[in-house]
């Protein structure tokens, strides 16, 4: 991560494609309600996720007036990776 402005274009950019994915699944194999459900939940919690991390980034929590360090950032985008992989994993287990 080389800084604030990269964090979040990646965190932008993963979140998208999770969300594209997320449409091409709906658009392809979408047939069921039950499977429409599950990829509409997944959506939302991308949502959601994207919005709270870019909410963290832009109001760090850390004591004082000191400045959040590397570890903080770097404890967010793991979150970004570990939300994304979830988002996959329950989306890849929604079409078996």
């Amino acid at each position: 991560m080389a800084n604030i402005r990269h964090l979040k274009k990646d965190i932008n950019f993963l979140m998208e494609e999770v969300i594209e994915t997320c449409f091409l699944h709906y658009q392809l194999r979408g047939e069921s309600p039950e499977k429409r459900e599950v990829i509409d939940q997944i959506v939302d919690d991308i949502i959601v996720t994207r919005n709270e991390l870019i909410q963290k980034i832009n109001n760090p929590e850390v004591d004082g007036d000191k400045r959040p360090d590397k570890k903080y950032y770097s404890d967010i985008f793991n979150e970004m990776m570990q939300k994304a992989d979830e988002a996959f994993e329950k989306l890849s287990a929604a079409e078996k």
